[in-house]
């Protein structure tokens, strides 16, 4: 995927990701509404000697007093200090629990000990953290040594006590917002690129490029739930369905540079994918730019051309083959004078012997005298052989593909199965590609492409 790819991803599944950035801070915040609160309360004391007449005693007192900050900070946490705290604050906690709650930190070069407290108590832990202050005093005064007229060498004294905290440390609600935010957020971003990297059906030009080599020839517009493409385009001349078809024939003008194409054979993958709908407005598109074209319905075992178009299905390309009515008789016209119809007729039992034979044949060659062009709408390719059969009698063939709906391997497939056949594809059309888009041209303008002639 290149980075244009990433950034189409991330504007396709925008609403995707932003709902999951708004579950993520929901998520977040209602963790931290189940978090209890969480309080910290601070006490500092300093270790001071207990003599220092001269300089030099001052000097020895506070390199002695520094050697010992680190020891007075373990025995601040240990049963000797706590066990009185316990006993004279009435607590329901073991030493070792409690000790679990205290951090005594010694900033650098300082005989200073900042004894921090954390609970779910602001009064609580305040009370501890003084408590603590007081008992390791007490504690430093029997550990100390005595000297001969001053008693213990080294004392300690509070010089910050601790104050009751107003507001919590723990939860932090924003942060957790946040961060449940920027969680969503990488999911939905994760999801989008998962989705575009791990899709099978074809979405855009890109994709059907990473299958085949074959020329995007034109992407068709989806019409109107209730409507048919064919109608689309009669109804509205100028309309998004009708410049989406033209755009097709354009992409089969450039496809016929050495004008040497005059039968297109249309296919697709499978069913429902509008092959014969794209037939249809592609034989009425070029009818109307001057061409004489010839729509043959080549699909002997559902054909729809008959009834898309609301002609006579009885009589037709089956008709003909059997001997039942001439070529000329069984043409019907549709849409404009320089259009005819070949429906498929009444559905035979021996549909492939029919597309084999060199009636067929006689009649592709008929065809191509009489018309300039000429489109065989035929069968699925991976659902019967027939159009690897009629693929000879054909100059050219035109794949159809519908956005969102075929997938990456069967396109494949079909390609490996036509290329078989040896005859030249002509290039893909994307069929039923929703547009949101519009634009004054579309409702005024009249179409400038000029006729051109196949041979």
């Amino acid at each position: 995927m290149s980075l244009n790819d990433y950034i189409l991803s991330l504007r396709k599944q925008w609403f995707v990701i932003v709902v999951l950035a708004l579950l993520g801070a929901a998520a977040g915040y209602g963790y931290a509404q189940t978090q209890p609160d969480v309080y910290r309360a601070q006490a500092s004391v300093v270790v001071l000697p207990t003599r220092g007449d001269s300089t030099a005693e001052l000097v020895q007192g506070s390199s002695y007093v520094q050697s010992l900050v680190s020891t007075y900070a373990l025995v601040a946490t240990s049963p000797v200090v706590l066990e009185p705290v316990i006993d004279r604050l009435g607590l329901t906690i073991t030493p070792r629990a409690l000790a679990g709650q205290v951090v005594v930190e010694t900033p650098l070069d300082s005989a200073v000990l900042n004894i921090a407290v954390t609970g779910g108590s602001s009064a609580g832990t305040a009370a501890i953290a003084n408590e603590i202050a007081v008992e390791l005093a007490d504690a430093v005064e029997g550990l100390s040594p005595q000297t001969s007229t001053s008693g213990p060498a080294v004392r300690i004294e509070t010089i910050s006590p601790a104050a009751e905290s107003r507001v919590p440390i723990a939860p932090n609600t924003r942060l957790l917002i946040v961060v449940g935010a920027l969680g969503g957020l990488v999911i939905g971003m994760v999801y989008a690129w998962l989705r575009r990297l791990l899709a099978t059906r074809l979405q855009s030009r890109e994709d059907i490029a990473a299958v085949t080599e074959a020329p995007v020839l034109g992407e068709v517009t989806s019409v109107t739930h209730g409507a048919t493409l064919p109608d689309a385009v009669r109804r509205a001349e100028t309309g998004l369905a009708a410049e989406s078809i033209r755009g097709v024939a354009a992409g089969l003008r450039f496809a016929n540079v050495d004008g040497d194409t005059s039968v297109i054979l249309v296919t697709s993958a499978t069913s429902n994918e509008g092959k014969s709908s794209v037939a249809l407005s592609t034989a009425l598109i070029l009818a109307e730019q001057g061409q004489r074209v010839l729509l043959i319905d080549a699909d002997l075992r559902r054909g729809s051309i008959a009834k898309m178009t609301g002609l006579e299905g009885g009589v037709g390309v089956t008709t003909i083959l059997v001997g039942d009515i001439g070529f000329a008789d069984a043409i019907q016209h549709w849409g404009t004078s320089n259009l005819s119809v070949l429906p498929s007729g009444a559905i035979p039992p021996n549909p492939g012997q029919l597309l084999t034979s060199d009636h067929l044949r006689k009649l592709v060659i008929d065809a191509r005298e009489r018309f300039d062009v000429v489109v065989i709408d035929s069968p699925p390719v991976l659902a019967v052989s027939d159009p690897l059969w009629l693929a000879p009698v054909a100059d050219g063939i035109l794949v159809v593909v519908r956005y969102r709906f075929t997938k990456r391997h069967a396109l494949r497939r079909s390609l490996d199965e036509l290329e078989s056949t040896r005859t030249r594809i002509l290039g893909v059309v994307l069929n039923a590609v929703k547009r949101v888009d519009s634009s004054p041209y579309h409702d005024n303008a009249h179409s400038s492409a000029q006729p051109w002639r196949w041979r």
